[in-house]
């Protein structure tokens, strides 16, 4: 058994089992894995309960003390009501919920439009679309017939003209409304009846594509019966069609049913539904998914797999026990493996370069280097804040300092790109906000830990442009998405910076002045008891803090006690509990 082996032992096993060759010669069609089981499995519907809290209650405690008020607590508060408040299915946008509905009015003009712009905007980043066999379907001059009587292609086909609907401004950020949502729903109400669809593979396609609309923010409440039954789907089908003359359509299907369950799963910390072990599908050539010399759908499942590696070896139950040793290898082996990938990349697309940025005047070119960049930060972010919990549990000064110094590098590259992102409903959630928001908590809990750093200012700076992006977010969504609260972050780091330097200035002020005055005036006297006593309660909760902190000081860390079994591992980034049990 694994457990009895030392962790020299365990990382080498890990190592040869789970290790990715990203060298840029290897072929797509290398990567084939055990065939699935036939077996239909009944996955779970409700959301994991591991994930990372980056504030958790001592954490907020801890602020709290150090800014001397409970403004973090208020502000996350209301930000939780917000979330929750986005997060419950209504009638209206369940698929359970909706009835059958007539296919809406939709001219010929329209559809056309549509599908063009979801074969520009959609199919290049998740190619999963036969297109030779859908256009010939809706050239059918039975196509009316064919709507009516097929609910899989009937689903399909409405997915995918709401996504060009979407990618076209038709969308909205409330769920339920806009001419994009009005044609989802067509898709949304065949949902529970695809598994008995005519044809399997049309229906796989159909809810992939509708999976891609529950990416953004609109669908939210949603998006994770969609993944789940999705997964489910593909599993189930992948014996036959494998064996099937539509093997080569499906591996597309499946491949990208994997980066975005994954990716997903991994964003809101869940368990993932689909095995890797289990997966004998090879990865297909996709023509229309190469950006000059990028791969990008190789690249974009390259990275699914190192997340799903990260959730297995690093964010699951099953490594609850396992020593500090192996904690350390596993994050350094998943670390070296994200940095091969990303010297895999074309050099156009390959995260740290600046000059990439000319890539956004492309609009193609601009989201899928926005979307390898976040890939590559998100996963280095989760990794490294790991790492220094472990440095911190250990007392490892020299390299606490150094994976201190890179998480910042990391937080300032993610918003440094932030205003490049696409405010938009079609925008991906871990995109739009996921990603942004965890930088700018490292960030904001860095400022507030290390007051006098030399760079606090830059980073006030950045914080400043996030709370600018979900301005921009609230200005997008009509104020329904309340996105400024985000700014008063900048507001409470920067007011407890400038009271650090007014305390400073204080400080300065007292040594200049005699240390014997006798015509000090009752008002100076007043004020010079004043100043004493704010220094006093200002070192005091210095104190405080310092006495609190003294595993995870200056810069908290997710993985609290990971190696107590009395409490749950932390996985991936869940957007839904980002603050503990305050939601």
């Amino acid at each position: 058994m694994l457990m009895n082996d030392s962790p020299l032992k365990c990382a080498a096993f890990l190592k040869a089992t789970f290790k990715t060759n990203f060298s840029t010669g290897d072929r797509p069609s290398e990567y084939i894995f055990r065939a699935l089981p036939a077996r239909r499995s009944r996955l779970p519907s409700t959301g994991g309960t591991h994930s990372v809290t980056f504030f958790s209650d001592s954490r907020l405690e801890t602020l709290s003390a150090k800014l001397q008020n409970g403004k973090v607590n208020d502000l996350i508060r209301r930000m939780s009501s917000v979330i929750n408040s986005r997060a419950k299915v209504t009638t209206s946008t369940s698929p359970e919920h909706l009835p059958e509905l007539g296919l809406p009015s939709l001219d010929y003009s329209s559809a056309t439009k549509y599908i063009a712009i979801y074969y520009e905007q959609v199919h290049p980043l998740f190619p999963h679309l036969d297109r030779e066999t859908f256009d010939s379907t809706i050239a059918n001059p039975n196509f009316r017939t064919i709507l009516t009587n097929d609910i899989g292609f009937s689903a399909l086909y409405h997915a995918v003209i709401a996504l060009g609907s979407l990618h076209d401004g038709g969308g909205s950020f409330e769920p339920g409304k806009g001419k994009a949502w009005e044609l989802l729903s067509v898709a949304l109400a065949h949902v529970p009846n695809l598994s008995r669809a005519k044809n399997s593979l049309v229906a796989l396609q159909a809810i992939t594509t509708v999976a891609v609309y529950c990416l953004g923010v609109p669908c939210i409440s949603i998006e994770h019966k969609i993944m789940t039954e999705m997964a489910r789907m593909a599993q189930d089908l992948a014996p036959s069609l494998c064996k099937s003359p539509y093997a080569k359509a499906f591996y597309r299907v499946f491949w990208v049913v994997y980066v975005i369950e994954k990716t997903m799963s991994f964003h809101f910390g869940r368990p993932s539904a689909i095995i890797d072990a289990n997966i004998i599908v090879p990865m297909p050539y996709i023509p229309e998914s190469h950006l000059g010399a990028l791969n990008w759908t190789h690249i974009f499942a390259q990275q699914s797999r190192l997340l799903s590696r990260a959730m297995n070896t690093l964010f699951c139950p099953g490594v609850c026990h396992r020593g500090s040793q192996y904690f350390l290898m596993t994050i350094d082996q998943l670390l070296e493996d994200l940095e091969q990938w990303r010297a895999s990349i074309t050099e156009e697309f390959r995260p740290g370069y600046s000059s990439q940025f000319n890539l956004v005047r492309r609009p193609m070119h601009g989201t899928v280097g926005i979307w390898i960049n976040y890939l590559y930060y998100s996963l280095k972010l989760i990794l490294l804040r790991s790492r220094l919990q472990i440095d911190s549990y250990q007392g490892s000064g020299l390299s606490k300092a150094s994976h201190s110094d890179q998480l910042i590098e990391v937080s300032r590259s993610v918003l440094e790109i932030v205003t490049y992102v696409d405010v938009e409903p079609s925008t991906p959630l871990w995109i739009i906000a996921a990603i942004p928001l965890c930088a700018l908590f490292v960030l904001f809990d860095h400022v507030i830990s290390n007051p006098k750093s030399p760079d606090t200012r830059s980073n006030l700076a950045l914080l400043n442009i996030a709370g600018g992006h979900f301005s921009r977010i609230e200005f997008a969504s009509g104020g329904t998405l309340p996105g400024s609260l985000i700014s008063e972050f900048t507001y409470i780091a920067r007011e407890y910076i400038n009271q650090c330097d007014n305390q400073d200035s204080l400080k300065g002020a007292q040594n200049i002045i005699p240390s014997v005055n006798h015509d000090t005036s009752v008002g100076e006297s007043y004020t010079s008891g004043a100043s004493h006593s704010l220094e006093q309660d200002f070192e005091m909760a210095q104190a405080t803090v310092l006495n609190s902190t003294s595993l995870m000081d200056p810069i908290y860390a997710p993985i609290e006690s990971l190696w107590d079994s009395g409490n749950d591992p932390l996985y991936g980034i869940d957007v839904m509990n980002l603050f503990n049990s305050i939601m």
